[in-house]
């Protein structure tokens, strides 16, 4: 893979089709993280010692999510679903491969994760349902294949995005519920790099940080 194809792959895949996406909806509470006991979405997302040796954190790229952020992303209509989902707050990390030709996982370009967290459950869910942060129409859904639900309301798509000069990037994203918190992990990798599984198992290592976080 080309110097140039992973320039690009980074700056169109990951703010747009991958983070954007993976974004579930986020209510007007000030973040609580300082109180104990209180579960902290940064604790509950992959960390870059869940993935093969060679990736690396983008730090503009990972940080708090907070409800101010989903709003800017997505416009002012989304607030009132904020407000009625109850999202607390979020958190997201990008994690790519630095040398995507010949690391780890060759052709696998970046991983995204992120993480929300509601007041209730059903809140949690009612974000995952709704068609705005799910899986969009230009994308599809991708059956289990016989894996084990990582957690309720799990959700497994795909789409391509195409990078001059004449690349096809294949993205896997993956995202569910545990408990009153979400989920979403996704992979961008050269068309052909590698399978959902790959998504799938990071996910499942992100749904134990959350179980953990959780209690």
């Amino acid at each position: 893979m080309s110097e140039i194809l992973r320039r690009e792959a980074i700056r169109a895949a990951a703010p747009g089709l991958l983070l954007a996406a993976l974004s579930s909806a986020p209510a007007f509470a000030a973040p609580a993280f300082a109180q104990p006991g209180v579960p902290h979405p940064s604790r509950m997302v992959l960390r870059a010692s869940d993935l093969p040796l060679g990736f690396v954190a983008l730090r503009k790229q990972t940080g708090p999510h907070t409800n101010a952020d989903v709003i800017r992303d997505k416009g002012r209509s989304i607030a009132p679903k904020l407000l009625r989902w109850g999202r607390i707050t979020g958190y997201r990390a990008v994690y790519t491969q630095r040398d995507p030709s010949t690391g780890s996982l060759p052709g696998v370009i970046e991983f995204a994760a992120e993480a929300s967290l509601y007041r209730t459950a059903r809140g949690a869910h009612s974000s995952l349902t709704d068609r705005g942060p799910g899986c969009r129409k230009d994308e599809t859904n991708v059956p289990l294949a016989g894996h084990k639900p990582i957690g309720a309301d799990v959700l497994v798509c795909t789409a391509t995005e195409s990078v001059p000069p004449g690349h096809v990037l294949r993205i896997f994203r993956v995202q569910w519920r545990n408990g009153r918190a979400t989920g979403g992990v996704g992979v961008v990798m050269a068309e052909g790099a590698a399978t959902a599984t790959t998504a799938w198992t990071a996910a499942q290592a992100q749904n134990r940080h959350m179980t953990a976080e959780l209690g």
